[in-house]
């Protein structure tokens, strides 16, 4: 399961405590199917905090003669699928602008991060539309309205 809460809400949790934390937790699903709800209270597995971090949308850096970055160190957003896909772009968009400009490394990397932070802007954008969607929201059928178009 996945909570969309501050830090601080968690640091009252006692995570050390598998009973206590489940419990805390499934209160958040209150009033759920039972039969979800279930997934959390008869798991074998205690909850365990994984924070999920994220990059504000629309990041940018400075440029730092000879670095540039790619992949989550470039775009680190809520996880919807892409990352890899995008890591995947970025390494062939990187290629491609060291191969027009092969006796330009700056100039090969300023266009790769030119086009880069439009991508990242755009990925980010819809990551944080489906996170809010899927963890703000919090009802049953938010994935379902997610993919097909029926967000209320």
């Amino acid at each position: 399961m996945a909570l969309s809460k501050s830090q601080d809400w968690f640091a009252d949790i006692d995570f050390t405590d598998a009973a206590a934390a489940t419990a805390r937790i499934a209160q958040e699903f209150d009033g759920w199917a039972p039969e979800l709800t279930a997934l959390i209270t008869n798991g074998e597995t205690a909850p365990v905090l994984r924070p999920l971090n994220a990059l504000p949308v629309g990041h940018r850096w400075d440029r730092a003669p000879g670095v540039t970055l790619l992949g989550d160190a470039a775009h680190l957003s809520p996880p919807n699928g892409e990352g890899a896909n995008l890591a995947m772009y970025d390494g062939a968009d990187l290629g491609t602008a060291i191969a027009a400009h092969p006796d330009d490394i700056e100039a090969a990397l300023t266009a790769y991060e030119q086009a880069l932070f439009v991508r990242s802007a755009e990925a980010a954008t819809e990551a944080a539309r489906d996170f809010e969607a899927l963890l703000r929201r919090r009802h049953p059928h938010s994935l379902i309205d997610l993919l097909t178009g029926h967000q209320q």
